[in-house]
């Protein structure tokens, strides 16, 4: 037995008080499905997975053999083992880590699949930017373990049903997503279930986290397009109960965030991917439990909820569409909506960055009032141009979670 697999009898039975057992709020007194989230035991698991006990998660190391035994126990209280070849079955080892992949079965329509996935690994022990001296490990609460906590706590409220679901779920959390995708690379690769039977995939990569104060309630969604009308329709219903405001971005616009729903969009499954994007946490070791904002985490995790629900029973399947052109003119209409209600933190940028973002702002306005007929190549360019140096300046500057605008 290795160190880590000693350490790991302590940091389950705290990472077990932290994320409650395995009947926890699942169901209500009689007996149907809870209708939310369970708010404190999302945090544990996200307290569990960010702690410096597992050492900033990097695949291959003691840190993350810690997180595949937590997440392990945490699986096998309400799925089973999809046909894995380590950890009793939930394990899927390649060549740089291990997936771990559980499966709640279906009922009538239990060879047809939805997939939910998020990615367990991060950077490990120095392996991101620090400017606090002792500070070197790279814990990753945004990055991802909220979004390994949104696939549990989705699954939980799915096996809590007193029916299955019509269409088998999948619950990925992938290995090596920060060594260019290559667990999501690896399922593609090789797939447990057929992709040609798999209706969708959801990825959650970076939730509950503020772009800035004044975008604290904003999230973005990208690539629901890929699965043509039926899968936008649901995808943007989905979000109909939620206070956030939705950027709701196509796929190849929204590459810039790239993340494992890029594989299997190049595979040919239509996908949703939810992110709040690249914060001024992203990479750094102040990427902590503090800088979370759990409300707005448990409001995702709701629309995760909603849209699983949708898309495990529907008639109305997404159909794959991949002709998505590199920016469209909803993208510009949503760009233009996110950076007007965050023009009011244009003055934490430096001179030369805040008039960049208020020239763009303006153009943004020119190309959305001259409408989506005259949405041309120079229109493309401008966006894309504009958005990149925007991206850059809400991801630069102090990490301090924005929790008090």
């Amino acid at each position: 037995m290795t160190m880590a697999r000693r350490r790991w009898t302590a940091v389950v039975l705290v990472g077990a008080l932290l994320a409650g057992g395995a009947c926890s709020s699942d169901e209500s007194g009689d007996g149907t499905a809870a209708a939310g989230p369970d708010a404190d035991r999302v945090r544990g698991v996200v307290e569990a997975l960010a702690d410096d006990e597992m050492e900033g998660r990097d695949n291959g190391s003691d840190g993350s053999t810690l997180a595949q035994d937590f997440l392990v126990d945490q699986l096998g209280q309400f799925s089973d083992p999809l046909d894995g070849d380590s950890l009793e079955g939930y394990g899927h080892t390649f060549a740089l880590g291990t997936n771990l992949i559980g499966v709640i079965a279906g009922g009538d329509r239990a060879e047809e699949y939805v997939v939910l996935g998020a990615h367990y690994d991060h950077l490990g022990w120095g392996g991101c930017r620090t400017d606090t001296p002792g500070d070197m490990v790279c814990n990753g609460a945004g990055d991802d373990a909220s979004g390994v906590a949104t696939v549990l706590e989705i699954g939980r409220s799915l096996a809590a049903d007193p029916e299955p679901p019509p269409r088998t779920v999948v619950l990925a959390l992938w290995d090596a997503e920060e060594d260019g995708l290559a667990g999501s690379a690896a399922y593609v690769d090789d797939p447990p279930v057929p992709l040609e039977d798999t209706a969708v995939y959801l990825n959650w990569d970076i939730q509950g986290s503020n772009l800035s104060p004044a975008l604290a309630d904003s999230t973005v969604m990208i690539g629901a397009e890929t699965g043509g009308p039926n899968l936008i329709a649901a995808a943007q219903a989905a979000t109909e109960d939620s206070s956030l405001q939705t950027l709701v971005l196509s796929l190849r616009f929204g590459g810039g965030r790239t993340s494992d729903h890029v594989t299997f969009a190049a595979a040919g499954v239509p996908t949703v991917f939810f992110t709040d994007g690249t914060t001024p946490c992203y990479h750094t070791s102040h990427d902590d439990v503090s800088t979370l904002d759990f409300e707005k985490l448990g409001q995702q995790i709701h629309t995760g909820m909603v849209l699983t629900r949708d898309l495990v029973a529907t008639d109305d399947l997404p159909e794959y569409d991949g002709t998505t052109p590199p920016a469209t003119y909803d993208d510009a209409v949503s760009m233009l909506d996110v950076l007007s209600a965050g023009q009011p933190d244009f003055e934490r940028f430096s001179p030369d960055v805040q008039a960049t973002a208020e020239q763009f702002l303006i153009d943004l306005q020119s190309m959305v009032d001259a409408g989506e007929q005259a949405f041309d190549d120079a229109a493309v360019s401008t966006l894309l141009g504009g958005s990149v140096d925007v991206v850059e300046a809400l991801s630069s500057g102090e990490c301090d979670g924005f929790l008090d605008p």
